[in-house]
């Protein structure tokens, strides 16, 4: 277990909790570490952990993306589809350093892992029309405000959707980072 995995497993409960049926949908266990490397190559611990976890969230007809939903609007990517992502490029991550999306959404929005070598420089948030920033320092702090997103009730179940209270997010981002929110 690593911390990152211990993170996962906690919003995994929380979600259990929750009632979401993306639950019963993650692929666990996740790709083999042999897999892992074939696809990807070298890359920090964190990112190899993330996709140990969970190797995506299965689709099934009629699944909705808030059905499929790991945080609200986000959804667990197939080690295959982020390598399929990562290979098709992005010219503002590439020029970041070596990537992998880690969470994506039904449009063109994502978080990445960003690293060089086997140094994480952070997370970035990729959001349409925005410019792509490095929101978190590590993907244990991403987690973490997921963790607490999920306990503080910035993120919620509203008419049978994940939803997000902005308000209540950018609190708990503040608190956990330290920082003033992006977006």
């Amino acid at each position: 277990m690593s911390v990152v995995t211990d993170l996962l497993d906690e919003i995994r409960s929380q979600i259990e909790n929750l009632q979401r049926t993306v639950v019963q949908d993650l692929e666990q266990p996740g790709a083999s570490e042999e897999r892992f490397r074939s696809l990807i190559g070298d890359a920090p611990e964190a990112v190899r952990d993330w996709y140990l976890w969970c190797d995506g969230t299965r689709r099934r007809a009629g699944q909705s993306v808030g059905d499929a939903s790991f945080i609200p609007g986000y959804i667990f990517p197939s080690l295959e589809e982020a390598a399929e992502i990562r290979r098709n490029g992005r010219d503002d991550l590439d020029q970041m350093g070596n990537w992998l999306p880690l969470l994506i959404s039904a449009s063109t929005d994502l978080y990445a892992a960003v690293w060089d070598g086997t140094h994480t420089i952070g997370v970035a948030g990729v959001l349409e029309g925005e410019e792509t920033e490095l929101e978190y320092v590590t993907i244990e702090e991403m987690l973490t405000v997921f963790v607490s997103a999920y306990s503080d009730g910035a993120y919620v179940v509203r008419d049978g959707h994940l939803d997000v209270d902005d308000d209540r997010m950018d609190d708990v981002y503040r608190t956990v980072t330290g920082r003033e929110p992006l977006y």
